[in-house]
């Protein structure tokens, strides 16, 4: 029984069921040979009133099955909702995760930014810092390879801006200590890249110049007796001593 006090579908069809038993044992009973006195046969009303019962309570079992059928069909669906909601779920889990890794990177750049700017240089000092280094960079553009030009004019090289590379060129690395030296001649040229001589000091010109016999010794190179020659055998050649 349910709590509404009404019969399960179970007993609802079983007790029709066994109602009918009942009748149809009776009934063979009154039937059999007449050793002993047989019971009398069951009436046909009760019989009616058994089937009809009967067709009740299968008529209330279909309509059982199909709401029965409903229920697991909507059990079905049910599931299947489920198993999308997990996914929904797992998706929002996911996005808060890669949410909340985006909003810890915006805090480290907002960081850097504000360290960025703390530590900003001003506009000045890099516009200084640039305009000191662009003599030694890169050429302005358009400007002719004229560094490596030793005949080239002063007047020709004026004309535009000064230009030092990062490495020192060809011209200026030949001139050597430092660029200091006047260029190279031309090819076959020679001539002395040496500092020019100095000017004597005043004392010594008013000075009068000793005779040349008295300043012959004092050049001549000292008597030493020749050296003896040492032959240690290292000659490797061997061509000179052979015999043809």
């Amino acid at each position: 029984m349910t709590e509404n006090n009404e019969p399960s579908m179970t007993e609802t069809l079983v007790r029709p069921l066994e109602k009918m038993v009942t009748l149809s044992e009776a009934l063979f009973l009154s039937l059999s040979p007449p050793s002993t006195r047989p019971p009398p046969p069951p009436a046909t009303s009760l019989f009616i009133e058994c089937d009809a019962e009967l067709a009740k309570s299968v008529q209330k079992l279909r309509i059982h099955q199909i709401k029965q059928d409903i229920i697991e069909n909507l059990k079905t669906e049910i599931l299947d909702l489920d198993t999308e909601l997990y996914e929904i779920w797992s998706a929002l889990e996911q996005g808060k995760q890669e949410l909340e890794s985006i909003l810890d990177e915006g805090k480290e750049r907002l960081e850097a930014i504000d360290q960025a700017k703390k530590a900003a240089v001003p506009y000045t000092d890099l516009l200084a810092y640039a305009q000191s280094l662009s003599a030694f960079t890169s050429a302005p553009p358009g400007l002719p390879d004229i560094s490596n030009d030793a005949t080239a004019e002063e007047s020709q090289l004026a004309q535009f801006p000064l230009f030092f590379p990062p490495f020192p060129n060809e011209v200026r690395m030949r001139r050597g200590r430092l660029n200091a030296e006047a260029p190279l001649g031309q090819l076959g040229e020679i001539h002395s890249v040496a500092r020019p001589p100095s000017k004597s000091p005043e004392t010594l010109v008013n000075q009068p110049v000793p005779p040349a016999h008295a300043m012959r010794d004092s050049f001549r190179q000292p008597a030493f007796p020749p050296l003896p020659v040492i032959d240690f055998g290292l000659d490797l050649n061997d061509d000179d001593d052979l015999d043809l």
